[in-house]
C-alpha cells in the first residue's frame, strides 16, 4: 500500500508565476476551442470582432510561449518533449484515419 504523504502548496514564487501564466493562457485557449465548437472556426466571436481561425492562431500560439517558458525556467527535458508530441500526432493520424 502507498505511503501516504501531507500535500504541501508550493510558495516558490517563480514556480507559481510559471505555472500560473500556463495555466492562464490554457484556460483562454480553451474558451476559444469550446467557440469553434459552437460556433465554427470561421465565424466572427461578437465579443472581439475576431474571427475564431485567428483568435484559435493567437490563443495556440500563446500557449506554444508558455509551454516553451516552462520548458525552460524548469529544465525540463526538451528531446523528450519532441518525440512524445511526434508519438502523439502519429497517434492522432492514426485515430483520426479509422
Amino acid at each position: 500500500m502507498p505511503r501516504m504523504s501531507k500535500w504541501v502548496p508550493t510558495t516558490d514564487l517563480m514556480t507559481l508565476r510559471r505555472m500560473g501564466k500556463l495555466t492562464e493562457e490554457l484556460g483562454e485557449l480553451q474558451s476559444v476551442a469550446a467557440r469553434v465548437v459552437i460556433q465554427g472556426i470561421d465565424e466572427v466571436d461578437p465579443g472581439s470582432g475576431k474571427v475564431n481561425r485567428q483568435r484559435l492562431l493567437d490563443e495556440l500560439a500563446d500557449v506554444q510561449a508558455q509551454i516553451g517558458c516552462t520548458l525552460l525556467a524548469f529544465d525540463l527535458d526538451q528531446a523528450y518533449l519532441a518525440r512524445r508530441v511526434a508519438e502523439k500526432m502519429r497517434q492522432m493520424s492514426e485515430w483520426e484515419a479509422l
